[in-house]
């Protein structure tokens, strides 16, 4: 998965990557450490799109504290470039992938992408975990197209989780 990430950034941005140095890896990270402050897009739009491969790469290690990780993901969201909804989707679809990476992926992409994103959501009101339906509820809640106000309606009638069928029926208002 790490070298169709990288291949994925290479390939959408090879100018960008070029022209501007990205930002080094001890300085991402300090920013994804932050507990006061934690950047903003666009803090992360300042740093640039050097910044993009560098995210990826502290997401994909495995020395990394979770957090870290985590916090990448959600980062990655400053850059909404049909790169990033690959990579977006590659973790949230991965084999045994956290949930918490899961939601934040789900979290992201429709931050990101907004209405643009809701085919990409809608099967994560299936999964397995309920963190995951929740937040992809309240996540197509906030774009409120009729067709993710459809998606909802349809997961609200079968949908058996209490906090889950909470955060639907919030939603849906």
């Amino acid at each position: 998965m790490r070298w169709l990430a990288c291949l994925v950034v290479i390939l959408a941005f090879p100018a960008v990557v070029s022209a501007q140095a990205a930002p080094s890896r001890d300085r991402v990270r300090e920013m994804l450490s932050g507990i006061e402050h934690t950047p903003t897009d666009a803090d992360w739009q300042r740093v640039g799109d050097g910044a993009l491969p560098v995210l990826i790469d502290l997401y994909q290690s495995s020395t990394e504290p979770p957090y870290v990780r985590l916090r990448a993901v959600g980062a990655t969201g400053a850059f909404p470039r049909p790169a990033v909804r690959t990579f977006l989707l590659a973790v949230a679809r991965a084999d045994g992938q956290s949930d918490l990476l899961v939601r934040e992926a789900v979290v992201t992409l429709a931050r990101a992408f907004g209405a643009a994103s809701v085919g990409d959501l809608v099967p994560f009101l299936a999964h397995d975990e309920p963190v995951v339906r929740e937040a992809t509820a309240t996540a197509l809640g906030r774009i409120g197209t009729p067709d993710a106000t459809a998606a909802l309606r349809a997961r609200l009638r079968v949908e058996r989780e209490g906090a889950v069928r909470a955060a639907i029926q919030s939603a849906l208002r």
